[in-house]
């Protein structure tokens, strides 16, 4: 899909007829707006209701990551651990979203390579994130963060991001 491509939406809601064009998010958005208006209660829900915001998180992980032909890269390799974890997790989170990876979940090996770190390491502190509930096990031997990490992981990246990066 090129970067100019614009999604088309009608919708007929409750007597409302709307006609939205632009980009997804841009629909989403005035799509929302419009509902809240008919539904306040909506707006209401929307604030309670954790929707992780893509953008937000591509711009936390500029300096962290990049995506590659061959995968994921890490660049963040000064950060503990759990630190570390989190952004390849997130990483593969966005990559997945934006169609540059073909898996949101790694296994602990996967994240050894990726981080830097031991593979013990990884596995001890695999085993304490997915009791904190930021990580959860998928399948067999396969993480993936959870939204709790993703809340977790954008408290803490900009004080993961490199100097010149921020």
């Amino acid at each position: 899909m090129s970067d100019n491509a614009k999604l088309k939406l009608h919708v007929e809601f409750n007597g409302l007829k709307e006609d939205y064009e632009g980009s997804p998010d841009e629909v989403v958005k005035a799509l929302l707006a419009s509902l809240s208006k008919v539904h306040p209660s909506l707006e209401l829900a929307r604030k309670l209701v954790f929707q992780p915001d893509l953008a937000m998180l591509v711009g936390n992980l500029v300096g962290l990551v990049e995506f590659a032909p061959e995968g994921l890269l890490a660049l963040t390799s000064e950060a503990p651990a759990d630190e570390a974890i989190l952004v390849s997790l997130v990483g593969s989170y966005v990559g997945f979203r934006l169609g540059k990876i073909g898996d949101e979940t790694s296994s602990a090996d996967e994240l050894a390579k990726t981080t830097g770190k031991a593979l013990k390491t990884i596995s001890n502190q695999l085993a304490w994130m997915v009791d904190d509930g930021l990580v959860e096990r998928v399948g067999r031997g396969k993480y993936r963060v959870t939204s709790l990490g993703i809340k977790r992981f954008s408290q803490i990246a900009e004080k993961l991001r490199p100097k010149e990066e921020k």
